[in-house]
């Protein structure tokens, strides 16, 4: 077949694409909007709210070490109507949450149902894109995540100023049509079974590690992991960071560039990718995303912000792509669902503990030494790449 005649939005992509903007919206706008939340209403400590900003991400990472095995036995149209359907009366419960415990309990159930969904529409997205154009369409595909990123923070800062109350009842109108959106896939072609049935009826079930991850995945995943570490201290910290520029007044805007970046770059980014190789997506992305982090640890003026945003869109928005398409060409069809869980593993990890780490270095370093320290650590990344995969691609 022709690889610019083969169809990358059909109508199980758009679905599955839809389904995971719509999870992914409550989770960023929730993440801005709950810390508030907790202080102003229920008079919790700014200690706590962070540990409720935190344990949605603890909730997605241990259904994402389970998904992979649950999915090798339940069929993915099932799963993702479950995780679907359970967020709604877990947006609904938010207006009776008047505790630590009961809010802690919600959010925790709100990320395993988030990790659960993400993973499921990630691992089906695989099998619906022409493989010729895998690169191609998961980028596509991970502009839906790019877009909540920059929307969702947005609404729930909004929405939030009208009422929390209304703010969670939008949430719940959400959650329903994610879940609406489910019941219309098709399950033959989101099955992941059915592209697997081949390879599984002569496979052993999987034992220990195997149940959860993929060995084969864990070295890229790792590279993952460290990149996406640096990531964590802009979410984290770079609204102190930058008022202590005495530029808060942009911040917003770090994240709307960002997307915008990602969104213009993400299908060339990904044709390219399939039509030569991975190394050629990731060495520059890693080397953009360094040079980021040297201007954004030298900001002093609006231009050198915008800069540092685009070079850092450019530069760990598609090595994110990469790196997930790459997973999903070293693992055989039979593994893909624990390839992606691994993936997300490793991603939740580095947003689960990243803020922690870097928030007990930062009081010896500063912000900007932070910043500078995430240089190496690109470099890091980059060097740990090439040595576990880079420098085998052909």
């Amino acid at each position: 077949m022709n690889s610019g005649k083969a169809k990358i939005f059909n109508q199980s992509f758009l679905e599955i694409a839809l389904i995971n903007f719509l999870v992914l919206i409550t989770f960023y706008s929730l993440i801005v909007a709950i810390g508030p939340y907790a202080v102003d209403i229920l008079h919790l400590s700014t200690a706590v709210s962070g540990l409720l900003v935190g344990i949605v991400v603890i909730g997605s990472l241990v259904m994402r070490m389970m998904s992979g095995a649950i999915l090798a036995k339940i069929s993915t149209k099932t799963m993702m109507l479950i995780g679907a359907f359970v967020l709604i009366p877990t947006m609904i419960a938010y207006h009776f949450a008047t505790s630590m415990i009961v809010l802690l309990l919600i959010r925790f159930i709100q990320g395993m149902m988030i990790g659960l969904i993400g993973t499921v529409t990630n691992t089906a997205v695989v099998f619906v894109v022409p493989a010729e154009r895998r690169s191609e369409g998961i980028s596509y595909f991970s502009l839906s995540t790019v877009i909540a990123t920059a929307l969702g923070p947005f609404l729930g800062l909004a929405l939030s100023g009208v009422s929390y109350s209304f703010l969670f009842n939008v949430e719940t109108v959400i959650a329903g049509l994610a879940f609406l959106a489910t019941l219309f896939i098709h399950k033959s072609a989101v099955d992941i079974k059915a592209h697997t049935a081949t390879k599984t009826a002569t496979t052993d079930a999987p034992t220990g590690l195997h149940r959860f991850m993929e060995p084969k995945a864990i070295p890229l995943a790792m590279a993952l992991f460290i990149a996406t570490l640096t990531y964590s201290a802009i979410q984290s910290y770079l609204s102190f960071f930058m008022k202590a520029q005495h530029m808060s007044q942009v911040t917003e805007y770090f994240f709307l560039i960002y997307a915008a970046v990602i969104f213009i770059s993400r299908p060339f980014t990904g044709r390219l990718a399939d039509s030569k190789n991975e190394n050629f997506i990731i060495y520059p992305a890693l080397v953009l995303l360094a040079i980021g982090f040297i201007l954004l640890s030298n900001v002093h003026n609006v231009v050198v912000f915008v800069l540092a945003a685009i070079f850092i869109g450019l530069g760990f928005g598609n090595f994110q792509s990469a790196a997930q398409a790459t997973i999903s060409k070293i693992v055989p069809p039979e593994r893909m669902s624990y390839a992606t869980s691994t993936y997300f593993i490793f991603f939740d990890l580095a947003f689960g503990v990243g803020p922690y780490l870097l928030g007990l270095i930062e009081p010896s370093i500063g912000f900007t030494g932070l910043y500078q320290l995430m240089i190496l650590v690109t470099v890091i990344a980059l060097i740990w790449y090439f040595l576990v995969h880079g420098r085998r691609v052909k």
